[in-house]
């Protein structure tokens, strides 16, 4: 009976999938697959070894044409054919794998950011403009998001209401929900932590603080002030999550973020809006810090002795995770432990040195290599690599006219790369944010080749400015005022 309905569910999807792209435009189907990531909306009923399969996945594999159709740039391209090559040597770490159904999520979510990537350069070449709406409505959700995270922080008897509420498995994994207060809470307890539609906090901070890095630069790019007014209250949502580097990265990031836009938009009038926007951003941290780690405790320098306590609490057991990533390691080198063997393994050294034993790698390369083998990790290392080394020879380009969608992917991503080397959510982000981050690198592969494409009159014609300008007109910013 069981193998009858698991053919049934496989024959439906099949049909789903292969019709889509006949019933729904391409611009429906981006949407469920990119605004709706926010929410993520799983399907009661579908699911695929036991993981519940959300509406957004279903979105973006519905954009597979968009794959064959780029699929040949996509694995020219150093950045994404890293990311291609990562999801092969997962696919070929599967024959060793311990548990090979952990295999089939990760696997998963990476072959949908290369077929949201390719969809997305397809519309953008057609039409950018529809691309930018879609990560408006995006940073609009994602207000919901932030929301809920600062609720949940004033509120904790609310978060617990919501999370036990029915509605909360239409945006959770009904799996993840029935674990919360079996022992496995992951902090969803703690009154200083507040996740929103994320159960871990930290992972929820991450997504504010991306998704705030692409408002400001969409802002930038579009000229629009209350997307800018957006990214501001993204950004504040990350200090009520209760993540200690969600906290320094929303201090220290968009501070980066000003240094580029002063050497983008050089004059000194230019150059003291920014010194001045600057002062704000550090006097509002210092002032507003505080009183985030307070919100909840009554005593100040209990609370921020307690704070203190536990970022060093948190790195000590950091260390002890990655100090048996090393051991590991040395015992398989260049197969890594497949997709289970850090479950298996892990738990025997763990009740040996006094820690949590169903603990994650919390590093992005250490998860690649102990499921991908040593290859995976380097392939992990050569994409973080190419996509800043992207980003930042585009921002530095004179002619660039794209800065602000430049200097938002390049923003995004760090948050992501420097987060992941303390967190579990990947190289691509947690599934609410990879599809967010797919689009804003086929963004940048957009204004990459934009860059050698000269028109008829020996201008350079970039795409990304709203109304197709002409770098010869975005040439006037490197001098010019802010827009």
């Amino acid at each position: 009976m069981n193998a009858t309905v698991i053919a049934l569910k496989l024959l439906v999807a099949l049909i789903v999938l292969t019709s889509s792209p006949l019933i729904l435009k391409r611009r429906w189907r981006l949407f469920l697959a990119v605004p709706l990531s926010v929410f993520q909306a799983f399907i009661p009923g579908s699911q695929v070894a036991g993981v519940p399969i959300p509406l957004a996945f279903w979105g973006g594999l519905m954009l597979w044409p968009e794959l064959v159709t780029e699929f040949k740039a996509l694995i020219q391209w150093k950045p994404t054919a890293c990311v291609f090559g990562i999801t092969v040597l997962y696919a070929v770490s599967l024959l060793w794998s311990p548990d090979r159904k952990l295999g089939l999520q990760p696997i998963g979510y990476f072959a949908e950011f290369l077929v949201i990537f390719a969809a997305v350069v397809t519309e953008g070449r057609r039409d950018e403009r529809l691309v930018l709406r879609l990560l408006k409505v995006t940073m609009a959700m994602a207000l919901v998001e932030a929301a809920l995270v600062v609720v949940g922080r004033l509120f904790p008897g609310v978060k617990l209401s919501l999370l036990l509420h029915p509605i909360a498995r239409l945006f959770l994994s009904a799996n993840i929900i029935d674990n919360l207060f079996s022992g496995n809470f992951n902090g969803v307890m703690d009154p200083a932590k507040s996740g929103g539609f994320f159960i871990d906090a930290n992972v929820a901070s991450t997504f504010l603080g991306v998704s705030a890095c692409t408002a400001f630069g969409l802002a930038l790019h579009l000229r629009r002030q209350w997307v800018a007014a957006i990214g501001a209250a993204l950004l504040g949502a990350v200090a009520f999550a209760g993540s200690k580097a969600g906290l320094m990265l929303a201090a220290a990031l968009p501070i980066l973020m000003l240094h580029f836009i002063s050497l983008r938009y050089r004059g000194w009038r230019n150059r003291l809006r920014m010194a001045m926007v600057a002062i704000v951003l550090v006097g509002t941290a210092a002032w507003f810090g505080p009183k985030a780690i307070l919100i909840g405790d009554t005593g100040t320098y209990r609370a921020l002795s307690a704070f203190v306590q536990r970022s060093d609490m948190t790195f000590a057991a950091r260390e002890l995770i990655w100090a048996y990533g090393a051991q590991a390691f040395m015992e398989h080198p260049i197969k890594g432990q497949g997709f289970g063997g850090w479950q298996d393994e892990f738990p025997k050294y763990a009740h040996k040195v006094g820690i949590q034993d169903d603990l994650p790698p919390h590093n992005t390369i250490i998860y690649l290599w102990s499921q991908g083998g040593t290859l995976a990790a380097l392939l992990g290392l050569g994409f973080i690599f190419q996509v800043l080394k992207l980003g930042v020879r585009q921002m530095g380009e004179r002619f660039a006219a794209a800065f602000g969608l430049n200097l938002a992917m390049t923003a995004a991503f760090l948050w992501t790369f420097v987060g992941g080397m303390g967190q579990n959510y990947g190289l691509l982000g947690e599934a609410h944010m990879s599809p967010l981050l797919a689009t804003l690198l086929a963004l940048g592969y957009l204004h990459r080749r934009a860059l050698s494409l000269p028109t008829k009159d020996d201008s350079i014609v970039v795409v990304g400015e709203p109304y197709g300008e002409s770098a010869a007109v975005g040439a006037r910013y490197t001098t010019g005022s802010l827009p």
